[in-house]
């Protein structure tokens, strides 16, 4: 680091506590786009290759990799554009959970009730 410089991790140390946290969030809501990126260059699958497989703009895919909020339409095309799917886990605070494919999601018909 340059003579002088202050790093990151400096300055946000001495930021709020809340502020901290909504970083933290942040930055963990962006680990979905980040993951669904990763698969797809592990499929051998382009931007722009998915983009047409989904019918979207590859400056959606773009965004969507970089999103720290998504519908789940968007990560069921993704998803099926490379070849996979894609499964939302409900949790409750006693550690039941409901597991609900969105695969199978129709983002069409999403599309028409909007």
């Amino acid at each position: 680091m340059r003579k002088g410089a202050v790093s990151w991790n400096d300055i946000r140390a001495e930021l709020p506590q809340d502020m901290q946290d909504r970083l933290d969030d942040k930055r963990t809501r962006r680990l979905a786009g980040e993951a669904m990126a990763a698969l797809r260059k592990e499929a051998g699958v382009t931007q722009s290759e998915l983009a047409a497989g989904a019918e979207i703009p590859q400056s959606n895919v773009s965004r969507t990799e970089k999103s720290d909020d998504m519908l789940l339409s968007t990560i069921a095309r993704y998803m099926r554009a490379i070849g996979g799917s894609a499964e939302l886990v409900l949790r409750t605070a006693q550690g039941k959970e409901v597991h609900i494919g969105i695969d199978a999601f129709n983002a069409d018909n999403a599309r028409k009730r909007a």
